[in-house]
Protein backbone atom coordinates (compact mmCIF):
# COMPACT_ATOMS: atom_id res chain seq x y z
CA UNK A 1 0.00 0.00 0.00
CA UNK A 2 1.35 3.40 -0.85
CA UNK A 3 0.37 6.88 0.18
CA UNK A 4 0.89 10.10 -1.65
CA UNK A 5 2.70 12.83 0.27
CA UNK A 6 1.91 16.51 -0.06
CA UNK A 7 5.09 17.08 -2.11
CA UNK A 8 3.93 14.62 -4.72
CA UNK A 9 6.41 11.83 -3.81
CA UNK A 10 5.49 8.38 -2.63
CA UNK A 11 6.13 6.93 0.83
CA UNK A 12 5.26 3.71 2.61
CA UNK A 13 2.48 3.39 5.19
CA UNK A 14 3.66 2.78 8.77
CA UNK A 15 2.76 -0.58 10.29
CA UNK A 16 4.05 -0.11 13.85
CA UNK A 17 6.08 1.92 16.28
CA UNK A 18 9.66 2.98 15.83
CA UNK A 19 12.31 1.88 18.31
CA UNK A 20 12.56 5.44 19.67
CA UNK A 21 8.82 5.57 20.33
CA UNK A 22 8.92 2.25 22.17
CA UNK A 23 11.92 3.32 24.27
CA UNK A 24 10.23 6.60 25.18
CA UNK A 25 7.04 4.81 26.24
CA UNK A 26 9.02 2.32 28.34
CA UNK A 27 10.99 5.16 29.96
CA UNK A 28 7.82 6.99 30.95
CA UNK A 29 6.31 3.78 32.36
CA UNK A 30 9.52 3.14 34.33
CA UNK A 31 9.46 6.64 35.84
CA UNK A 32 5.79 6.26 36.84
CA UNK A 33 6.46 2.83 38.38
CA UNK A 34 9.45 4.26 40.26
CA UNK A 35 7.16 6.88 41.77
CA UNK A 36 4.41 4.41 42.66
CA UNK A 37 6.41 1.57 44.24
CA UNK A 38 7.71 3.50 47.30
CA UNK A 39 4.17 4.74 47.89
CA UNK A 40 2.90 1.16 47.70
CA UNK A 41 5.50 0.04 50.28
CA UNK A 42 4.45 2.83 52.64
CA UNK A 43 0.79 1.89 52.26
CA UNK A 44 1.61 -1.76 52.94
CA UNK A 45 3.30 -0.90 56.23
CA UNK A 46 0.46 1.43 57.20
CA UNK A 47 -2.00 -1.40 56.58
CA UNK A 48 0.06 -3.73 58.79
CA UNK A 49 0.17 -1.03 61.49
CA UNK A 50 -3.63 -0.85 61.32
CA UNK A 51 -3.71 -4.64 61.77
CA UNK A 52 -1.47 -4.28 64.84
CA UNK A 53 -3.84 -1.63 66.21
CA UNK A 54 -6.82 -3.94 65.76
CA UNK A 55 -5.03 -6.84 67.45
CA UNK A 56 -4.02 -4.63 70.39
CA UNK A 57 -7.66 -3.57 70.81
CA UNK A 58 -8.79 -7.22 70.77
CA UNK A 59 -6.25 -8.10 73.47
CA UNK A 60 -7.18 -5.00 75.51
CA UNK A 61 -10.85 -6.01 75.51
CA UNK A 62 -9.98 -9.63 76.41
CA UNK A 63 -7.79 -8.47 79.32
CA UNK A 64 -10.56 -6.17 80.58
CA UNK A 65 -13.15 -8.96 80.30
CA UNK A 66 -10.88 -11.37 82.17
CA UNK A 67 -10.34 -8.80 84.93
CA UNK A 68 -14.09 -8.16 85.19
CA UNK A 69 -14.79 -11.92 85.43
CA UNK A 70 -11.95 -12.91 87.77
CA UNK A 71 -11.11 -9.65 89.59
CA UNK A 72 -7.47 -10.39 88.78
CA UNK A 73 -5.04 -10.03 85.90
CA UNK A 74 -3.81 -12.91 83.74
CA UNK A 75 -0.36 -14.29 84.51
CA UNK A 76 2.57 -13.25 82.34
CA UNK A 77 3.39 -15.49 79.38
CA UNK A 78 6.35 -15.71 76.99
CA UNK A 79 6.69 -13.32 74.05
CA UNK A 80 4.31 -14.23 71.26
CA UNK A 81 2.34 -16.69 73.42
CA UNK A 82 -1.28 -16.12 74.38
CA UNK A 83 -1.66 -16.36 78.18
CA UNK A 84 -3.80 -19.45 78.89
CA UNK A 85 -6.25 -17.41 80.96
CA UNK A 86 -7.00 -15.15 77.98
CA UNK A 87 -7.68 -17.90 75.46
CA UNK A 88 -11.37 -18.09 76.41
CA UNK A 89 -11.76 -14.30 76.06
CA UNK A 90 -10.08 -14.02 72.65
CA UNK A 91 -11.61 -14.90 69.27
CA UNK A 92 -11.06 -18.49 68.21
CA UNK A 93 -7.71 -18.91 66.48
CA UNK A 94 -6.38 -15.54 67.64
CA UNK A 95 -2.59 -15.52 67.74
CA UNK A 96 0.02 -13.23 69.22
CA UNK A 97 2.12 -13.89 66.09
CA UNK A 98 1.18 -11.52 63.25
CA UNK A 99 2.59 -10.79 59.82
CA UNK A 100 5.79 -8.95 60.66
CA UNK A 101 5.05 -8.45 64.36
CA UNK A 102 4.65 -10.24 67.68
CA UNK A 103 2.47 -9.31 70.64
CA UNK A 104 3.33 -9.81 74.30
CA UNK A 105 1.08 -9.48 77.32
CA UNK A 106 2.80 -7.46 80.05
CA UNK A 107 2.03 -7.67 83.77
CA UNK A 108 4.77 -5.58 85.36
CA UNK A 109 4.89 -5.40 89.13
CA UNK A 110 6.57 -3.77 90.98
CA UNK A 111 7.40 -0.97 88.58
CA UNK A 112 8.66 2.55 89.05
CA UNK A 113 7.65 5.15 86.47
CA UNK A 114 9.61 8.40 86.59
CA UNK A 115 7.25 11.29 87.27
CA UNK A 116 4.55 8.93 88.59
CA UNK A 117 5.87 7.37 91.82
CA UNK A 118 2.41 6.18 92.90
CA UNK A 119 2.27 3.61 90.05
CA UNK A 120 3.33 0.15 91.25
CA UNK A 121 1.72 -2.14 88.64
CA UNK A 122 1.35 -1.85 84.88
CA UNK A 123 -0.80 -4.08 82.66
CA UNK A 124 -0.22 -3.67 78.95
CA UNK A 125 0.45 -5.11 75.53
CA UNK A 126 3.82 -4.86 73.83
CA UNK A 127 4.31 -5.18 70.09
CA UNK A 128 7.66 -6.02 68.54
CA UNK A 129 7.99 -5.26 64.83
CA UNK A 130 10.29 -7.24 62.55
CA UNK A 131 11.33 -4.21 60.49
CA UNK A 132 12.08 -0.55 61.10
CA UNK A 133 9.49 0.42 58.48
CA UNK A 134 6.69 -1.38 60.32
CA UNK A 135 7.92 -0.04 63.66
CA UNK A 136 7.84 3.52 62.30
CA UNK A 137 4.34 2.99 60.87
CA UNK A 138 3.14 1.72 64.27
CA UNK A 139 4.58 4.76 66.02
CA UNK A 140 3.04 7.07 63.41
CA UNK A 141 -0.40 5.47 63.77
CA UNK A 142 -0.45 4.74 67.50
CA UNK A 143 2.22 7.05 68.90
CA UNK A 144 -0.05 8.74 71.43
CA UNK A 145 -0.88 5.44 73.14
CA UNK A 146 2.70 4.21 73.49
CA UNK A 147 4.10 4.54 76.98
CA UNK A 148 7.37 2.61 76.66
CA UNK A 149 9.36 2.29 73.48
CA UNK A 150 12.72 0.57 72.97
CA UNK A 151 13.95 0.00 69.44
CA UNK A 152 11.23 -1.90 67.58
CA UNK A 153 9.32 -2.82 70.77
CA UNK A 154 6.45 -0.57 71.86
CA UNK A 155 4.33 -1.07 74.98
CA UNK A 156 0.76 0.16 75.30
CA UNK A 157 -0.50 0.47 78.87
CA UNK A 158 -4.03 -0.80 79.48
CA UNK A 159 -4.13 -0.38 83.26
CA UNK A 160 -1.85 1.00 85.93
CA UNK A 161 -2.25 1.26 89.67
Amino acid sequence: MTMRSTSGGRRRARNGFSLIELLMAMSIMGILAGLAIPNLRTMTFRARAASVSGDIDVVRVAISQYNADQNAWPAEAANGVVPPELSTHLPEGFSFQGEGFELDYEALSPVVIPGDPSTTQVIGVAVTADTDELSNAIVELLGGGIIFSTGRRHTFVIFRS
